[in-house]
């Protein structure tokens, strides 16, 4: 009889890890994941709080905060 204490806690268990990951993805804003990727972030009065990059090299660059209101650009970069 252990054995299906056992059983039932391992879905339980492996149901809240998997929801843990999934909200903390979705609750976070997103950002640059690409190279030439670029991201606004704006305040509800539509002014701009922060920014994220990542250049055509690489590299990360980034100011202020980020929020749920955000657009998105695409820089062109030439392959060396």
């Amino acid at each position: 009889m252990k054995t299906s204490i056992t059983r039932g806690r391992r879905p339980l268990l492996l149901a809240l890890a998997t929801a843990l990951v999934v909200g903390a993805a979705i609750a976070a804003p997103p950002g640059p994941t690409a190279i030439g990727d670029f991201y606004y972030y704006y305040d509800a009065s539509g002014n701009t709080i922060g920014y994220r990059a990542l250049d055509c090299y690489g590299n990360y660059s980034a100011w202020g905060t980020t929020s749920n209101r955000y657009s998105v650009g695409h820089a062109y970069c030439v392959p060396r």
